[in-house]
């Protein structure tokens, strides 16, 4: 990565730009490209569906941080700060969508899911009911 000789380099954080060139010089460009696209269309699916909306609330809001410190300003802190008010209403997320039947089986911190339940009384395993 070339640094200007004149103006504010494109990436102002030198440990993200450090990271970043980390990344190219070990070929890692490749790869994580597509770590980075799925990522995002596995997010977008489980946002759209509501599927463990608090989880992929903060993955968004991770990926969308790493591109504001990447230098791209767009959207991206508009979208960080539905990211960061989507993820505050996680405990009513899980009306609309799959989280609606997702959680009471999995279980929240504040509640304990059937599946969580089963585990406790079972001494922490799950594989069978409880007695």
């Amino acid at each position: 990565m070339q640094l200007p000789e004149q103006g504010s380099p494109p990436i102002r954080y030198d440990w993200y730009r450090d990271f970043i060139q980390f990344m190219l010089d070990n070929h890692w460009a490749t790869w994580f490209a597509w770590v980075i696209a799925f990522g995002e269309l596995f997010l977008g699916i489980a946002l759209i569906v509501g599927l463990l909306t608090g989880l992929a609330a903060l993955g968004g809001i991770t990926l969308n941080f790493n591109f504001m410190l990447a230098g791209t300003v767009s959207t991206n802190p508009v979208l960080f700060l539905l990211g960061i008010l989507l993820l505050l209403a996680w405990k009513v997320a899980g009306r609309i969508g799959i989280d609606r039947w997702l959680l009471p089986a999995l279980g929240t911190p504040w509640e304990p899911g059937a599946v969580a339940g089963v585990a406790r009384a079972n001494g922490g395993r799950a594989d069978r009911p409880a007695p």
